[in-house]
């Protein structure tokens, strides 16, 4: 029975995982195997895989796919880079009115995502935009751009919009890991002669690797998941330029009422997911000791 003890304990949580996460992939899963259109829901044969090789020759699931990694790949490095920077100099600036300063470059995060989208399509519209009318008048371009409409800049405006809305998770998370560093250990450094250069790559990189790791994947996997800002920047269009899988997915299920074909896209999400997860964590050797937190 002592043996025994913690699994019992830990029962209510291994129902509650089996309950809402098990059970409804599960579900998705069986669903992808059956053709099942809304507007006939009392007709639903088995089709086996026949979901899945549909999506093999499916040109605009490919397309989707390109444009999520574009999409990651892309926002997360921008957001990376510029919330790294923003943190270590929140970190190493000491100025009046910082708790102020700090409250603003955080704000973003607490504005939703559809509320950032409606602002970009706004500033990004190609009739009356903030930024087509600042490029006017500065005589960058002599004619307006219609950024969220051509199918070279769709993607990339949405993109854009991300990148400022996520710089601000980075920032925040950062900043804490940067925090949490003893000062005594950059004195140690000081003391050994240690460059500011010699000290980022010695004290303060393996100090916050652990904290870079978890923002990193979590950011990545929530972006790519994330359709809302795409969806009300440009639906999408135009002709699937800015469309992406997770975006994909959605419309196949709510506008084509496909829930088998859609299901079987769910899948294949979720697939990407994991791999994207267990070859990140493998790469950044995050389960080792190295990385142990």
């Amino acid at each position: 029975m002592k043996k025994a003890e913690p699994y019992l304990l830990l029962t209510p949580a291994y129902l509650l995982i089996a309950g809402f996460l098990f059970y409804p992939m599960a579900t998705v899963f069986l669903l992808s195997l059956r053709e099942y259109q809304l507007m006939d829901p009392l007709n639903t044969p088995f089709v086996g895989l026949d979901q899945y090789a549909a999506m093999a020759g499916d040109e605009y699931f490919w397309r989707s796919l390109w444009n999520s990694v574009v999409w990651v790949v892309v926002s997360l490095f921008f957001q990376f880079l510029l919330g790294f920077c923003l943190a270590l100099l929140l970190n190493s600036t000491r100025f009046w009115g910082r708790g102020i300063f700090q409250a603003i470059v955080f704000a973003p995060w607490a504005v939703s995502g559809f509320l950032i989208a409606i602002i970009w399509a706004w500033l990004l519209n190609g009739e009356f935009g903030l930024v087509n009318d600042l490029l006017i008048r500065t005589g960058l371009v002599d004619q307006k751009i219609g950024f969220l409409s051509r199918g070279e800049t769709a993607l990339l405006s949405c993109v854009l919009a991300n990148i400022w809305f996520g710089v601000t998770f980075f920032a925040v998370m950062l900043f804490a890991a940067l925090q949490a560093i003893p000062p005594s250990l950059y004195e140690a450094a000081d003391m050994d002669g240690a460059t500011a250069w010699q000290s980022f790559w010695r004290v303060t990189a393996p100090m916050v690797k652990p904290a870079i790791v978890i923002t990193v994947l979590l950011r990545a996997i929530w972006i790519f998941n994330w359709a809302d800002l795409i969806w009300v920047m440009t639906g999408g269009g135009p002709a699937g330029a800015s469309r992406t899988l997770s975006l994909y997915v959605f419309q196949k299920a709510f506008l084509g009422l496909d829930f088998g074909y859609s299901a079987a896209l769910g899948v294949a999400l979720t697939v990407v997911s994991l791999v994207f997860t267990a070859v990140f964590l493998r790469a950044t050797r995050f389960y080792g000791d190295e990385a142990a937190l």
